[in-house]
């Protein structure tokens, strides 16, 4: 009987481990207004926002506690939030932005690392956001550290190689395309001028 037990929580711990979950990661693209009715966004075309999803509605990003500094202060950390991907998705107004969507299997474990270390930097943000600092792009780089979707880097390599959210954006793409992983992508309107891939 001991060893029964002992095999079905082997087993049970193996299916835990080794079962799948699944990150999103959430590029709004940046942009500029074509049209008079369209507002200039922080950033413009190479702006934009990103945030990554620990299951369909629940959103991790990282913005501004208050003024955006050149390099930030320790004593102005910035905010981490937990938004509905539908919040998530009006960061700009709710009016037909463009939004590319990654879906990103990982294991069970580090699904977990991943939603763990949110948690925590929502109620303890360890660094500030600031424009030659931490940003939404090179904070999703460090979430997705934490769950080996990524190398995980020093602070300053990842604000260098994820400076704004294209650079992040097209690593993922890549990496999409090598391992199969499916993306959806919804166009903007044509009100206002779309960064690119």
């Amino acid at each position: 009987m001991p060893q029964l037990i002992s095999l079905v929580i082997c087993l049970l711990t193996y299916s835990l481990v080794h079962s799948q979950d699944t990150l999103y990661a959430y590029f709004i693209y940046g942009s500029k207004p074509i049209d008079e009715s369209e507002h200039k966004w922080f950033g413009g075309k190479l702006g934009g926002h990103v945030g990554l999803g620990i299951n369909k509605d629940s959103v991790y990003h990282f913005n501004p506690g208050g003024h955006v500094g050149a390099f930030g202060k320790k004593e102005e950390p910035g905010t981490w939030r937990l938004n509905s991907a539908e919040d998530f998705r009006c960061t700009f107004g709710c009016d037909s932005n463009k939004i590319l969507v990654v879906s990103i299997p990982v294991s069970h474990s580090n699904w977990m690392s991943v939603k763990e270390k949110g948690d925590t930097y929502l109620h303890s943000s360890n660094y500030p956001y600031a424009f030659f600092g931490m940003r939404c792009a090179a904070a999703c780089y460090d979430l997705l550290s934490q769950g080996n979707v990524v190398t995980p880097k020093s602070k300053p390599s990842m604000i260098r190689k994820n400076f704004y959210p294209r650079k992040l954006r097209k690593r993922l793409l890549k990496m999409a395309k090598q391992e199969g992983w499916k993306t959806a992508l919804t166009p903007g309107r044509v009100s206002r001028k779309w960064d690119h891939d």
